[in-house]
């Protein structure tokens, strides 16, 4: 009957698909899925997760403790900082292709495009305080910067080519000498994880066991705080807020950490993405499969052949020009 009725003049018929297609567009904009890495902390294992294509998945172990950083590094292959160095894996099978051990204390590994890679930790290099070495491929020193303090997270450039250095309560801003340039100590940030500048000015921070995301203005003032507590469902337990990812369409994916070692799995959901609003737009979660997760890296839209980095806030090609250290 309502067929009948809708065929009968052209306008209607319109009408109908034109409802029909919005509808259609909104079930499908609904239905986000996503390809990934993530690390399990809890369990030590390094997952890669593709949603729509589950055959590509697996699952191995990083091999060297306390894995934190992650960076897509080109040639199909992904970075993983951990604590003696870094090793290197093959994105299509998880097989560990390179490997350096040879420090301790790292907290953050990042590949520049000249092929030598930035390690970040306290007391790096026979050098007291927050250390960014230089190595090359063989793992040399090459350059050293040392900042004051005693505590360091992930470390991230800037498109200035500073770096951003999370340091417990706050985040510094240090520049190739080992002067602090810019610092924000925020409320509520506790071992602080991660930041990245946004072309605006203001920085976007990970609030550690603050459990929130939060931006801040350049006179260290919170302008949009979203995902803690008070703003999800309980079952979210949101505990610690890790590593996240700007996307492009200015959602944020984020790892919610749920604590040391194995039986996390079924704590909270670990992975979330909030978009601009600050609601839950997707995420992931897998017993089974997981510990605690404190990594992730969405590799949706992203040439794997090339080197990505976050120096304009999303996941980018790192350009040509931008692969030293600026001395």
């Amino acid at each position: 009957m309502l067929r009948s009725a809708i065929m009968k003049t052209p306008t209607a018929l319109f009408r109908f698909l034109f409802i029909a297609g919005i509808c259609a567009t909104g079930l499908q904009a609904a239905a986000i899925k996503h390809e990934f890495v993530a690390l399990d902390e809890g369990l030590a294992n390094l997952l890669h997760i593709d949603e729509n294509a589950p055959a590509k998945n697996w699952l191995v172990p990083v091999g060297a403790p306390h894995a934190r950083d992650l960076q897509l590094i080109g040639g199909n292959r992904l970075l993983v900082g951990h604590e003696t160095g870094y090793a290197e894996f093959d994105l299509a099978s998880g097989r560990k292709v390179a490997e350096v051990t040879s420090f301790s204390g790292v907290a953050s590994a990042r590949r520049l495009q000249n092929g030598h890679t930035l390690l970040v930790g306290v007391n790096l290099g026979g050098a007291t305080g927050v250390v960014v070495l230089e190595i090359d491929a063989a793992g040399a020193v090459v350059n050293k910067i040392v900042y004051p303090g005693n505590y360091v997270r992930l470390m991230r450039q800037t498109a200035k080519g500073t770096f951003l250095l999370m340091t417990d309560t706050t985040i510094r801003e240090g520049d190739a000498t080992g002067a602090i340039v810019w610092e924000a100590k925020v409320d509520g940030f506790r071992h602080a994880w991660k930041a990245v500048r946004l072309p605006g000015g203001n920085t976007l921070a990970s609030a550690g066991y603050g459990g929130f995301m939060a931006e801040i203005d350049p006179a260290g003032k919170i302008v949009r705080k979203f995902g803690g507590k008070e703003e999800t469902p309980a079952a979210i337990m949101a505990g610690f807020y890790a590593t996240f990812q700007l996307m492009s369409n200015g959602d944020v994916v984020v790892a919610n950490w749920q604590g040391h070692g194995p039986g996390h799995g079924a704590s909270g959901v670990q992975l979330l993405e909030f978009d601009k609003s600050g609601a839950i737009v997707w995420q992931w979660s897998e017993a089974a499969k997981i510990s605690s997760l404190q990594g992730v890296l969405v590799l949706d839209g992203l040439d794997t052949a090339v080197l990505h980095d976050e120096r304009n806030g999303i996941m980018e090609p790192l350009v040509s020009g931008a692969g030293a250290v600026k001395k």
